[in-house]
């Protein structure tokens, strides 16, 4: 499967095997984590690959609605648009590892950076030694100090589930299972056609409640992103879906020749809604 050919086959995974993935597959998810993009160079935002899952589950406890064998925990500084960079970062991880033959599912985060230390002690500590951390006063000073190499603005912001689908879970969705779409005339307004393959790749974008919040205005110089402001206790997950639809429309512009670049603009306020970017086509 093509990465572009990804934005209409994944879906969300809910159940997962405990099956672990091979050592060599682990490698690939952890090159493709090391070679995140996003748009603000300010920001310094990091995919940690966290294969043993059960540290996870029991940090969260509860909190951790989904339990996956592996979990990736993204971290960042909180520059502008840090949680839109993130969406816009991580969603082209996810459509990689799609494409591997991985489910993902996108979580809130409910732990603290030192908790991301001490998995990345414990992690080490049983590649060394074993599963069992209770000889974990045995370990070497430097090797305990050696993953506390954080930096201190760096907070965990998303986590991200992944590994294999239970066998009941249908990994890849119908091309054409998309009843619960919003159509193009919902999400854009005075769009020229040349835009509705680009959109329709936007139309499929995972959504925090699959709330879809984003709006496409074109205007005489640019496209116009703005956000819908979302219920309480859902402005974070908002964000990182606007991150998520922009990637999106990002690679269709890329498969259909279409060159653009974001800038911020003194766009026009609109009520209900919040600006994000705009879009010029170069």
């Amino acid at each position: 499967m093509e990465l572009y050919d990804a934005i209409f086959y994944r879906r969300t995974i809910k159940n997962y095997s405990n099956k672990n993935i091979s050592a060599p597959l682990m490698e690939e998810v952890k090159n493709i984590c090391n070679d995140i993009t996003y748009l603000n160079k300010e920001l310094k935002i990091k995919a940690n690959v966290i294969e043993r899952g059960h540290l996870i589950h029991f940090l969260m406890g509860k909190k951790c609605n989904i339990k996956a064998p592996h979990y990736i925990v993204v971290t960042s500084n909180k520059g502008e648009d840090y949680l839109q960079n993130i969406g816009f970062a991580m969603e082209k991880v996810v459509l990689h590892l799609t494409t591997l033959g991985l489910g993902t599912s996108w979580l809130e985060c409910d732990i603290k950076k030192e908790d991301i230390i001490d998995i990345e002690r414990v992690e080490k500590y049983e590649l060394d030694y074993g599963s069992s951390i209770d000889k974990k006063n045995e370990e070497p000073e430097e090797e305990q100090e050696e993953n506390t190499n954080h930096n201190d603005d760096e907070q965990p912001c998303i986590l991200i589930a992944f590994g294999y689908p239970e066998k009941q879970e249908v990994l890849f969705k119908s091309i054409d299972g998309r009843k619960d779409r919003k159509p193009l005339k919902k999400i854009s307004k005075k769009m020229d056609r040349k835009w509705i393959k680009v959109l329709n790749a936007v139309r499929v974008s995972p959504s925090v409640k699959n709330m879809q919040p984003w709006m496409f205005y074109s205007s005489k110089t640019a496209i116009n992103l703005y956000e819908e402001k979302p219920k309480k206790n859902l402005e974070d997950m908002n964000k990182v879906s606007m991150g998520i639809a922009l990637r999106h429309f990002d690679m269709a512009c890329e498969k259909y020749n279409i060159p653009v670049e974001y800038i911020k603009s003194n766009a026009k306020k609109k009520l209900g809604k919040e600006y994000y970017i705009s879009i010029i086509e170069k």
